[in-house]
């Protein structure tokens, strides 16, 4: 369990070579406020998947994501579900709040802390911290997908796949449509829509009461958080 969590962290430490094939990745907004709908399916095939939709049968969850680089402060709610990384399972719902670089994991009720130190990843991070590797397009809608893979993210954690709107420019910068990787039951595919590039209100970035009053227990999944937090 411990290494599949703390692989997540190689977006966050790596310092890699840009893209491959003469692409160029894409940039993500400095900030943004976006809905995702996220899959999880027993799929025996990594994406791409067409139109960003795993094969059925799949579980979804509804959630938003809240980013501002300028704070480094994320934060991703799911509504329905949370994330398919848990072994005791994940049928509730859930939100990493990631702000002063800590992360906390809400979920029935509780508070603790999922990693510390914690970073969101800048908006350049497939060009300055990944090795990512083009692989491809695919039908995305009326458009096309391009599909990038972060191999250096190795089982069980990775690999990584982000999906880009494919008809815009490289340079521009635009939110990827998916991102998808290996969860314990399934492939899990997080699809973005509704992508808002503005900042974050404030008041979004305001740590929840379940957060505060003491100290904070570490949720012991990582070995950087065992410690907990005051």
């Amino acid at each position: 369990m411990r290494s599949l969590l703390a692989g997540l962290a190689v977006l966050f430490t790596a310092v890699c070579l840009p893209g491959s094939l003469g692409q160029v990745a894409p940039i993500i907004p400095a900030h943004f406020i976006a809905n995702f709908t996220e899959y999880t399916a027993p799929a025996t095939q990594p994406p791409p998947y067409i139109n960003g939709v795993p094969d059925a049968p799949f579980y979804a969850t509804r959630g938003a994501t809240y980013y501002d680089w300028s704070m480094k402060a994320m934060i991703e709610e799911r509504y329905d579900y949370c994330v398919n990384i848990f072994p005791d399972g994940n049928m509730y719902p859930c939100t990493f709040f990631n702000i002063n670089n800590i992360s906390y994991l809400i979920r029935q009720n509780t508070c603790c802390v999922f990693g510390d130190p914690w970073y969101p990843p800048p908006p350049d991070f497939l060009r300055s911290r990944i090795a990512a590797t083009f692989v491809g397009t695919a039908p995305w809608n009326a458009d096309q997908a391009t599909w990038w893979k972060l191999p250096e993210v190795k089982p069980p954690t990775g690999p990584f796949f982000y999906a880009f709107n494919g008809s815009l420019s490289p340079t521009a910068e635009q939110l990827y449509l998916a991102f998808s990787f290996p969860g314990i039951a399934g492939w899990v595919q997080q699809n973005f829509f509704n992508v808002r590039a503005v900042a974050p209100p404030a008041s979004v970035w305001q740590l929840p009461a379940v957060c505060n009053g003491g100290r904070v227990p570490s949720c012991n999944f990582t070995s950087d958080d065992d410690a907990g937090r005051v």
